[in-house]
């Protein structure tokens, strides 16, 4: 069975300590690693890799943006409802009180 393919952040750190980075798309760790070298292999910047280079691989979901103005976070704490009940209460008095 084929995973679908997952965002990951393919790492290692160079014998001076340095962190190297790439970003890909990859169906398994293998393909993720392989996609990685080519692109260190083709980056100026990125050390030769040695057969004993670790790598580490992080799976990361798309990122998910929201925006918000302080205008509508403030009016959001000022709201006096029950609908949400006692813990939607409570969240917004916290949320109020890190506003200030």
């Amino acid at each position: 069975m084929r995973m679908p393919p997952a965002y990951c952040k393919v790492s290692f750190t160079d014998s001076d300590g340095l962190l190297h980075a790439a970003h890909v798309r990859a169906e398994s760790v293998h393909e993720a690693v392989a996609m990685a070298v080519s692109e260190f292999r083709g980056d100026p910047f990125a050390p030769p890799l040695g057969p004993m280079t670790e790598f580490v691989i992080a799976v990361e979901k798309p990122p998910v943006e929201h925006r918000i103005r302080l205008a509508q976070l403030q009016k959001w704490a000022e709201t006096t409802t029950t609908r949400e009940g006692p813990a939607g209460i409570t969240k917004r008095q916290r949320i109020k009180a890190l506003l200030g």
